[in-house]
């Protein structure tokens, strides 16, 4: 019934808005708005007060933790997996292995240097502020348990969170979207929006959303030139897959889940 009503609201809804003299603004374009940069609200953003900048590694103690190997795997050419790259969304039964399983990492959010003591990584990030954390669903991963963990980043390990198979619960939080069942690895790219926030304002959201493109996008062509498949999924129920990872969804939250396969 809930989805009935809710059906019959938007309905009544559009009815009203397409009929209505006035405007009827979307969320959408809401957030665009009032996000936008103008010569005036770069001067107020200057004196606006920001949230705390939160740490920059989220860090899990007293947990399984298990180092990786060197990211040190070499494939196909960088303009090959541009012109090879596509979302690729059926997998074999085949098992990804702990070195591909590194390299996409590594590929994801790897550090690559350090200045004026900020770790620089392998996706670009507004200030060099890297709000993202990454979870590894591992369905069917050589050498590991089935389970959910998380990747810390400083050492270049993995830490277990949840022991178990959640290939169900995925699949019901991504709104059956069976390559999520199917794929050996699942990524869910996870934002903390304070530590981008805390810098520019309600216009870090904007940057954050960039983020999580640039890291799929590494992700995308690291499974190609490593002879894998992928794709990312930007449909799910949000608050779902939020409560896979423990997390609250406004402080922190899923932004999109990309699966990686053997093909």
């Amino acid at each position: 019934m809930s989805i009935f009503y809710n059906l019959l609201f938007l309905s009544v809804s559009f009815i009203f808005c397409t009929s209505s003299i006035a405007y009827c603004e979307t969320i959408g374009e809401r957030f665009h708005r009032e996000t936008k940069h103008t010569r005036v609200q770069v001067l107020k953003d200057l004196i606006a007060p920001k949230p705390p900048k939160p740490s920059d590694f989220k860090e899990y103690t007293n947990k399984p933790k298990i180092k990786l190997p060197p990211a040190d795997f070499r494939g196909i050419s960088f303009e090959d997996a541009l012109l090879k790259r596509r979302s690729i969304r059926e997998y074999s039964k085949g098992a990804i292995t702990l070195r591909e399983l590194s390299q996409l990492l590594f590929s994801a959010q790897g550090i690559t240097g350090k200045i004026y003591g900020t770790y620089l990584r392998t996706a670009p990030s507004a200030g060099a502020l890297y709000p993202f954390e990454i979870y590894v669903i591992a369905n069917n991963v050589e050498q590991l348990k089935q389970g959910i963990y998380h990747y810390s980043v400083r050492d270049h390990s993995i830490v277990l969170l949840k022991e178990g198979d959640f290939k169900k619960d995925l699949l019901k939080a991504s709104i059956d979207q069976e390559m999520v069942r199917d794929a050996g690895v699942v990524f869910l790219l996870s934002a903390i929006f304070d530590r981008t926030r805390s810098k520019y304002g309600e216009r870090g959201y904007r940057y954050v959303y960039m983020e999580a493109g640039h890291i799929s996008q590494n992700l995308y062509l690291q499974a190609t030139s490593i002879g894998l498949g992928s794709t990312v999924i930007g449909a799910f129920f949000d608050d779902d897959i939020n409560r896979l990872i423990d997390v609250d969804g406004k402080k922190e939250a899923v932004i999109a889940v990309q699966t990686v396969g053997k093909l």
